[in-house]
């Protein structure tokens, strides 16, 4: 692994135990800011995508055949990695239609063994595939790392609470490697020509919305990953637009719905965001106007919910914003 990213998995595990310690709570949005800022970005690298003429077509075939004859999936581990090598695929019918389609039919048949669920959950989580190229600027690799933030997601959807499968995952470590790749995450892109969509942060929240749905997490960890998309969103340069931010909100007012802490957390860190901003009125650059504008469209998410807590409504009905 990055020895970057190996160094950034092991800060965000100390903050964690900090957390769950009670001796951060107030300053959580300010670490996890500095963890962020404090990632050295680098250049544009060669991105290693899957070779689509490896037989994975025969692969996929094969599996729609068991499906569609409703028998249990016959599949080598082997032909298993390479399906979930082709999440990388920029090929939209292979990555999306294909592999990602079809392990979601074996899933919603209950199709998969036990132990077919537990390697494709190992390879899902591999930080050398699920952070590939993450630290430079936008690449081909978003496909692959999207793809598995996202079939993790249903994953643990339909693994569920309780049984072999959700006894043998290791939450904690779950929730380090979902608050690094939030970190680590800057590609904001949603549907490409030509190559279908990329959609990363829709996929983390999708992921995150899944975690916070856990009984096997505590609050602290809820609130970890919660306030760590709030952090992340505040950073991004560029914008989102395909939908992101109304995931999130109905993510962050779920949440904020359960239990006071997490109402509270919510609030604090968006008036600590507000403040922020307060300091910097005009932006004088596209990145500026970019954070802007996602704070804008998240607040406005925010107002469409007729579910709103007490005081999320009433800090958002004392926020006005003279900057358009």
């Amino acid at each position: 692994m990055d020895e970057q990213i190996g160094a950034l998995m092991t800060q965000i595990e100390g903050l964690n135990a900090e957390v769950k310690n009670g001796e951060v709570y107030q300053s959580l949005g300010r670490r996890l800011g500095e963890l962020m800022d404090g990632i050295h970005r680098r250049r544009r690298t060669e991105v290693e995508l899957p070779d689509d003429e490896d037989g994975i077509d025969e692969i996929l075939a094969n599996l729609k055949g068991q499906l569609q004859a409703n028998d249990p999936v016959n599949l080598p581990f082997r032909k298993m990695r390479q399906l979930i090598q082709h999440l990388g695929s920029p090929d939209p019918l292979i990555r999306y239609q294909g592999v990602n389609f079809t392990i979601y039919d074996a899933l919603q048949q209950n199709a998969l063994s036990s132990e077919q669920l537990l390697f494709i959950f190992n390879q899902l989580t591999q930080p050398e595939d699920l952070f590939a190229h993450a630290l430079e600027p936008a690449n081909a690799a978003v496909f692959g790392r999207s793809g598995r933030i996202n079939l993790l997601a249903v994953l643990l959807h339909f693994v569920g609470e309780n049984g072999q499968v959700a006894a043998k995952i290791d939450w904690h470590q779950l929730v380090i490697l979902a608050t690094t790749a939030v970190c680590l995450e800057t590609d904001t892109r949603g549907f490409i020509n030509h190559q279908g969509w990329a959609h990363t942060f829709a996929a983390l929240t999708d992921l995150l919305v899944v975690l916070a749905a856990s009984e096997r997490l505590d609050r602290a960890d809820k609130l970890f990953l919660m306030v760590s998309l709030i952090e992340r969103l505040r950073r991004l340069k560029t914008p989102l637009i395909y939908g992101e931010n109304d995931r999130m909100a109905a993510y962050f007012i779920d949440l904020a719905n359960r239990h006071t802490l997490y109402e509270q957390t919510l609030v604090m860190v968006l008036q600590q965001w507000r403040k922020a901003v307060a300091l910097h009125r005009r932006p004088d650059t596209i990145a500026g106007w970019n954070r802007f504008f996602n704070r804008k469209r998240l607040l406005d998410s925010f107002r469409l919910h007729k579910d709103l807590p007490q005081s999320l409504e009433d800090y958002l009905n004392s926020t006005i914003d003279f900057l358009g």
